[in-house]
C-alpha cells in the first residue's frame, strides 16, 4: 500500500511541476527553465533531503559536514537546503552559512519515513528555481527527493548528484513495513538512481550492494563518510571523568563502555543492554560503567529496565547530546560498542569513537569493516549475536594493552583515510569543477 502510494505521490508531484513549467515558463516564472545560463562565478548547490538539522541522523550529518567543510575551503560554493520540517523548526533559517528551507510534511513512519505536502513542495521548487543552481544533490534512495530530484535538475538545466548511504535493503521491526520498503527499493528507487548525472557512495560496501542487488552499472565516485579528526581527543586526566548530562563521575579504575546513536531496535541497543546486565552481575567487572547516549523510541523502555534491574549506578542514559557533548563523552570513553543490525553505510559514530582513540567493538555491518579491521583496529562481531557481543566486551575489559594498541591503530587509520577535508576536496575536484 505504501509502495503504491509513494509511486503515485511522486508521479503526481512530477506531473504538477511539469505542468507549472509548461504553462508558466514565459509569463509567470522568474526565469526560463529552457534558456538557463550561469551568470556568475558562484557554484550553487541545492541539497534536497527529508531530514536535516535539528533532526539527528547519519545521512543528514554526512551532508552537513561534507558541504560546510567544502564551503569553508572554497568560498565560491554556496549551498541551500530543502528539507521537510520533521522537528517543527522554523520554516527558514541560516544554519552554518546554508539557507535552510523547511516545508510541512506528512509522517508515515515516525522518525523513519515522511512525505512533503505537495502544494508547499511545488511552490518552493518554483521559488527556488530563481537561484540558478548548478547542482541538485539528493541522498538515500528510500526517500522521495531521490525519485524526482534528477527530473527537477534537468528542468532547471542543473546537474544531478545522488549519494548512496545504505548497503542493504531497509530493515524494520515490522516485517510488513520491511517488505514494502524492499519493493520500493527494487522498483522506483532503483530506476531513479540510474538517471542521475553523478552517483557517489559513502562506502565500498554500499557500492558493492548497488552493483550486486540493484544491478547498478554506471560509474561512481567513492566519497567515504568522514570526521574532523582534529576535534576528537582522549581526555588525558582519567581520574576525573564526567559523563555529560549525568551525575556520574569516573576514576582511572573505572572502565566506561559507551553506545552513542539512536535508541531504536535496529541499532541493537536492547542486545547491548542485555550483555551489560550479564557483565555487571560479575564482581570481576564491578568497576565497569555503561553509557547509552542518544534519543529514540526505546529510551523510556531502557529507563524502566535499568530501574527495575537496580542498575542506575552502573548504567547511564544521557538522552540526546549535541555535537560538543558527544565529543566530551567519547573523550572519557574506554570502549565504544556499535551493535547495529540497522541498514548502515559507514557509521559516523564508529569514526568519531576511533578518532577519540576509543577501542571499538562493532557488528560487521555495511562499510564498518573498511575502518574496523578485525584484531587490528578493533573487533568485528556478527549481527544479532548477543553471546559474541558479551564475549568481545569481556575480552576488551581483560586485555587493556591489546585494546589500547588497536585503538591507536584505528585513530591513525581514520586520520589518514576518513578526513572531511580530503573527502570534500574529492567532491570538488571530481564533480563540482566539471
Amino acid at each position: 500500500m505504501i509502495s503504491g502510494f509513494s509511486l503515485a505521490y511522486s508521479i503526481t508531484c512530477l506531473t504538477s511541476i511539469n505542468k507549472a513549467t509548461i504553462n508558466h515558463k514565459v509569463t509567470h516564472w522568474p526565469i526560463s527553465f529552457y534558456n538557463y545560463e550561469v551568470i556568475n562565478k558562484e557554484m550553487k548547490v541545492l541539497l534536497v533531503l527529508p531530514f536535516f538539522h535539528p533532526h539527528t541522523g547519519g545521512s543528514q550529518k554526512y551532508a552537513e559536514e561534507l558541504y560546510t567543510t567544502l564551503m569553508n575551503n572554497h568560498p565560491e560554493v554556496k549551498v541551500d537546503v530543502l528539507c521537510y520540517n520533521s522537528d517543527r523548526a522554523k520554516s527558514f533559517e541560516v544554519y552554518r552559512n546554508m539557507n535552510v528551507y523547511r516545508i510541512p510534511c506528512l509522517t508515515l513512519i515516525p522518525a523513519r519515513f515522511l512525505l512533503p505536502e505537495p502544494f508547499h513542495l511545488i511552490s518552493l521548487l518554483i521559488k527556488l528555481s530563481k537561484n540558478r543552481y548548478n547542482f541538485i544533490h539528493t541522498h538515500v534512495r528510500f526517500f522521495d527527493p531521490v525519485w524526482w530530484g534528477y527530473v527537477y535538475a534537468k528542468m532547471i538545466k542543473a546537474k544531478s548528484i545522488f549519494t548512496g548511504h545504505v548497503s542493504s535493503h531497509p530493515v524494520h521491526q515490522n516485517k510488513l513495513v520491511e517488505l514494502v520498503a524492499k519493493i520500493i527499493d527494487l522498483t522506483i528507487a532503483r530506476l531513479s538512481v540510474s538517471r542521475y548525472d553523478y552517483v557517489t557512495f559513502v562506502s565500498q560496501a554500499t557500492a558493492d550492494f548497488f552493483k550486486s542487488s540493484l544491478h547498478f552499472t554506471k560509474s561512481y565516485i567513492l566519497l567515504h563518510n568522514s570526521v574532523h579528526s582534529e576535534n576528537f581527543k582522549k581526555q588525558e586526566n582519567r581520574n576525573s571523568r564526567v559523563i555529560p548530562k549525568s551525575d556520574a563521575t569516573l576514576t582511572s579504575n573505572n572502565i566506561l563502555i559507551t553506545y552513542a546513536g539512536r535508541l531504536i531496535w535496529t541499532k541493537g541497543v536492547t542486545l547491548l543492554y542485555e550483555a551489560a546486565k550479564e557483565i555487571l552481575k560479575n564482581d570481576e567487572f564491578k568497576h565497569t560503567h555503561f553509557a547509552f547516549a542518544g534519543p529514540g523510541e526505546l529510551e523510556k523502555e531502557l529507563e524502566a529496565r535499568i530501574a527495575n534491574d537496580e542498575l542506575s549506578k552502573k548504567v547511564t542514559l544521557t538522552g540526546s547530546l549535541d555535537y560538543n557533548k558527544v565529543q566530551k563523552l567519547l573523550s572519557v570513553t574506554d570502549i565504544f560498542v556499535n551493535p547495529s543490525h540497522h541498514n548502515e553505510g559507514l557509521p559516523t559514530t564508529i569514526l568519531e569513537a576511533g578518532a577519540s582513540e576509543c577501542f571499538v567493538i562493532a557488528t560487521d555491518n555495511g562499510g564498518t569493516r573498511e575502518a574496523v579491521i578485525n584484531n587490528e583496529t578493533g573487533l568485528l562481531i556478527p549481527q544479532k549475536d548477543q553471546n559474541s557481543l558479551y564475549q568481545s566486551i569481556v575480552w576488551a575489559i581483560r586485555n587493556e594493552s591489546e585494546r589500547m594498541k588497536m585503538a591507536s591503530n584505528l585513530k591513525t587509520k581514520i586520520q589518514k583515510e576518513f578526513d572531511w577535508n580530503k573527502t570534500s576536496e574529492k567532491l570538488y575536484n571530481e564533480i563540482l569543477k566539471h
